[in-house]
């Protein structure tokens, strides 16, 4: 096992139940996000598709004027 990761596991050990569920949760959540490919929260998903659901998206239109700026 990796130390520093040994070195966590060891500090985990000596919280309180709550706080190493807490911390497995946590653990659990990341190990899942790399399995999936996902590097994000759910919580930040949830932000990210509210925000797509927003009327203020530019239109393909839009976008194409702006980066027309850009190349010029």
């Amino acid at each position: 096992m990796n130390k520093r990761l040994d070195e966590a596991l060891t500090k985990v050990k000596a919280l309180s139940d709550d706080q190493q569920q807490e911390a497995a949760e946590i653990l659990f959540e990341y190990i899942e996000a790399r399995e999936a490919g996902t590097w994000l929260t759910p919580e930040q998903i949830a932000e990210i598709e509210r925000r797509l659901d927003e009327d203020d998206i530019a239109t393909d239109d839009e976008v194409r004027v702006v980066f027309g700026r850009l190349k010029a």
